[in-house]
């Protein structure tokens, strides 16, 4: 009910400046109204997020000496995984380096997390895999890019030019194609396979000849529709700004696809969200783009209910750092909610629906005391709320850039360290991660015991009921006031600020999450 209420006030009192095709929000009201909902699904009116969270089964380093990158990985159907990005090594696991730049790098273990095969695939110039798909016939098919003309690569247009290959149980090439033409950057960043056993693939293009047609040669959102052999079937460009881009690309419940990018407004400082619904021969049915600074949402899925999850990040406009952010979508393209991470440097990469009622959603941010990022999970219900978030990582950098839910209701993490695990080579290593499967109470039960008092209050709250690790403290404009507290008496100082509502954040010593409101008059 304080949802509607709330609502309704933005409705009567607010123009909303969300439409169709080329009109844009006004960027003073999409603030305004992703402030309020990201405070009214940031506050769980003292809930806790209380589930046992997924923890490390086992983890494996691969690459060698420079840097190696984890893109995109996923559980395969007898159970083992498969891992794709890139290599700049020439050593230990990336001996068959092609080059001394860049060469795609794929990693293929069995369910018992040995390893089967490990292969570098391109040419003498920079290559790179950024989607691995297991086909309808229990083969892959990987999609990135290609510089290259020689080694594994044949016809290249010019340039950069999107590259699939579609690789058997042993890694051996069945084919590969190169798409795109002559301009300097034709990328592929998704590709899903569809009922007619073809292949969709979403990126962008500059190039107005080969297989684009794009007469503006302005880099536009790219869809290319290929068959199960990897003919070309249709190829369209999409957008009106100076750059336009797209990342992720899934088949809609009614048999089309919904796809998400961005476009760049004024220069390349400022870029809105940009999301595409078209039909399955790529006409557009809608599309809308909205923002205030720079935001980008990277991956998305679609709910039970027909509505959309995106993750990504927003850039602050003042100290530019970025955070995690998520938004809800109706079927139709209209905000339902947004929720932003808590910590700068962060960004969400990945989401999976693991429930009729849940999703998780993948990506790094700052660990606590730690100043480099790691691994990062957050569960959330449908509605908004944290169930559990967990970091994942060692005293150096990780990143975190796909993950999946596996068959035991664990999950399989891809992306970089240069923390020195066993096993680590140097620089950043591709790194394997597999959680255990979460454990213990529903997430829908509630904290009785955690409280905070006096609320409202005039100077000082304190908190009873949990042991705080960290304490966070949020303005309504989700600036982060606070984040000290006295760790004998868990009092927590509000002197200083002015009156108003505030978003209280704790992570117990247990990592478990719990967060309120609290008003200071």
């Amino acid at each position: 009910m304080l949802i509607q209420i709330i609502c309704c006030i933005i409705a009567e009192h607010f123009e909303q400046k969300i439409v169709i095709k080329h009109k844009i929000m006004e960027k003073h009201y999409f603030k305004l109204l992703m402030v309020i909902v990201i405070l009214l699904f940031t506050c769980n009116d003292g809930f806790s997020q209380n589930a046992q969270n997924p923890s490390i089964e086992w983890q494996k380093c691969f690459g060698g000496s420079f840097a190696d990158y984890g893109n995109s990985i996923i559980q395969t159907s007898n159970d083992g995984f498969i891992s794709v990005g890139y290599t700049q090594s020439f050593d230990f696991d990336a001996i068959n380096n092609h080059s001394q730049t860049n060469d795609a790098f794929v990693v293929k273990l069995s369910d018992n997390y040995s390893t089967e095969w490990i292969k570098c695939y391109g040419g003498s110039n920079s290559d790179n895999f950024n989607s691995v798909i297991e086909t309808s016939d229990n083969y892959f098919l990987l999609s990135g890019i290609t510089s290259s003309i020689d080694g594994d690569v044949t016809n290249n247009h010019g340039g950069t030019d999107g590259w699939v290959v579609k690789l058997d149980s042993s890694g051996e090439i069945l084919w590969q194609k190169c798409y795109g033409g002559t301009g300097s950057s034709d990328v592929i960043l998704k590709t899903i396979q569809i009922n007619d056993g073809g292949f969709i693939c979403a990126g962008y293009s500059n190039s107005n000849d080969g297989d684009v047609v794009n007469p503006e040669m302005i880099t536009k959102g790219w869809i290319l529709k290929i068959d199960s052999l990897g003919v070309v079937e249709w190829s369209k460009c999409y957008g009106d700004t100076i750059q336009n881009k797209f990342f992720d690309i899934i088949v809609s419940s009614d048999g089309g696809y919904f796809i998400t990018g961005k476009k760049y407004l004024t220069g390349f400082n400022v870029a809105n969200l940009w999301f595409l619904k078209i039909n399955e021969v790529g006409t557009i049915e809608w599309e809308i783009d909205y923002g205030y600074y720079y935001e980008e949402i990277y991956s998305i899925k679609q709910l039970s209910d027909g509505s959309y999850i995106g993750v990504g990040e927003t850039v602050d406009s003042i100290v530019h750092l970025s955070t995690g952010l998520v938004l809800n979508i109706s079927e139709s393209g209209v905000l339902n909610w947004g929720q932003q991470g808590a910590n700068y440097w962060g960004r969400y990469t990945s989401v999976d629906v693991v429930s009729d009622s849940c999703f998780v959603l993948g990506g790094y941010g700052i660990n606590g005391a730690n100043s480099s990022t790691d691994f990062l999970l957050v569960k959330m219900t449908n509605s908004g709320n944290i169930v559990w978030e967990q970091y994942y990582g060692g005293i150096h950098t990780e990143k975190l850039n796909s993950f999946q839910q596996t068959s035991d209701q664990g999950y399989v993490l891809t992306g970089i360290t240069s923390s020195e695990w066993a096993g680590y080579y140097g620089d950043y290593d591709m790194w394997i991660v597999k959680l255990s499967a979460e454990t213990g109470i529903s997430e829908n039960d509630p904290i009785i015991n955690f409280q905070i008092y006096p609320n409202p209050t005039q100077n000082e709250i304190f908190v009873s009921g949990v042991v705080p690790e960290s304490v966070i403290v949020y303005d309504v404009m989700g600036k982060m006031v606070i984040t000290k507290f006295d760790a004998e008496t868990n009092k927590i100082d509000l002197k200083h600020l002015p009156d108003g509502l505030y978003i209280l954040k704790i992570i117990s010593d247990e990592g478990k999450v719990y967060s309120d409101k609290i008003i200071k008059q």
